[in-house]
């Protein structure tokens, strides 16, 4: 069985908010935007409760940072998430392999990269 993260995060190249935006839209009807501009802020309302989702377009180099910040989502783990986020908006995604916990060291090599249909395994420096 599939351990449940209790947040998510995924990075994107060179997003298009408007695009996030719009996915986000059909992945929860009940979205609203609470912050527009160079970082975004939504809110979703789902079955499971209130959702915070955030958009930082400057977490590393190219990629933007989306965070999912309570797990409410249909996804159990960054994978998961990011397959349903590669295949709406056709740019490159990279998510952890694993899970991480507060307090553990970071792994550059537990990556996977999503890219034109393919997951790839990844270390990301």
């Amino acid at each position: 069985m599939t351990e449940r993260f209790p947040d998510l995060e995924i990075y994107l190249l060179k997003p298009d908010s408007s695009a996030i935006e719009q996915w986000l839209k059909t992945c929860f009807p009940q979205l609203q935007t609470l912050q527009q501009g160079e970082r975004c802020h939504w809110r979703a309302d789902t079955d499971q409760g209130q959702m915070d989702i955030f958009l930082n377009p400057q977490a590393e180099k190219n990629f933007a940072s989306l965070w999912f910040k309570q797990n409410r989502t249909p996804w159990a783990n960054d994978l998961d998430c990011a397959r349903q986020a590669h295949a709406a908006l056709q740019i490159e995604v990279r998510c952890s392999a694993a899970g991480w916990q507060e307090g553990e060291q970071e792994d550059d090599s537990g990556w996977i990269k999503l890219i034109r249909g393919e997951e790839k395994p990844l270390v990301w420096r």
